[in-house]
């Protein structure tokens, strides 16, 4: 088993790509882990009929990973440039397209990532402004075109100021990592995200018939014009 981290953001020291260090220490023996920095890599497309070691260095380095932690910070909305880039770089090699143009998963297929990223924005706020959706969306839509499957995902809010990482994200990150060293099932977070909707849609149904119980001079014939 290895665990693969890989960082693409500014700073790789910074609260992010320790966050994906955090995750990787916990990960205990035998597996084996390794980090890599995009920032020490001067990645290009591919083009025809020249050579591309830097791809050809980080593709071997993904394929040799049976798990991916994927840390980017959120900027602007969305991921770094840095893990933009290998992304773009990387398409033509994570999927395969077809003669009709649609898009299937190329020689990734089957292996596992976690989403690892932060933002300025407190925990509240990001919950109701989604500060970190687009960055998270955009991980998951390459892994899934890549037939990548996902495991979980690791979000750190209220950077603004902060110099290090609070104890209750360190000791997840770890706990994470130690779950990661023994992973050995596909797993995606589709599931809960659909009990999580059901739960969201249940409770807005019983704040509802609570309204129409408590006024139902406003909520008369309410479930009936609905």
């Amino acid at each position: 088993m290895k665990i693969l981290g890989i960082y693409g953001g500014q700073d790789a020291n910074g609260l992010t790509a320790s966050l994906v260090k955090v995750v990787l220490s916990g990960v205990a023996a035998p597996a084996t882990t390794e980090f890599v920095d995009l920032n020490q890599y001067q990645i290009r497309p591919d083009v025809s009929d020249q050579a591309n070691p830097i791809l050809d260095e980080l593709e071997a380095k993904l394929k040799s990973a049976d798990v991916w932690v994927l840390g980017t910070p959120t900027y602007f909305g969305t991921v770094a440039g840095q893990f933009k880039q290998l992304l773009d770089c990387m398409r033509h090699r994570m999927t395969r397209m077809t003669k009709e143009g649609d898009t299937l998963p190329g020689i990734f297929k089957d292996k596992h990532y976690v989403s690892v990223t932060s933002c300025f924005a407190t925990a509240l706020d990001n919950t109701f402004t989604h500060q970190t959706d687009a960055t998270l969306v955009a991980i998951d839509k390459a892994m899934t075109a890549a037939g990548v499957h996902k495991i979980a995902e690791l979000v750190l809010p209220h950077t603004w100021g902060m110099t290090t990482l609070p104890e209750a994200k360190i000791n997840q990150a770890h706990a994470l990592g130690t779950k990661l060293a023994t992973f050995k099932k596909k797993d995606d977070e589709t599931l809960k995200r659909y009990i999580l909707l059901f739960g969201m849609i249940a409770i807005m149904a019983l704040a509802t018939m609570g309204i129409q119980q408590v006024l139902p001079g406003v909520a008369t014939n309410f479930w009936w014009r609905y």
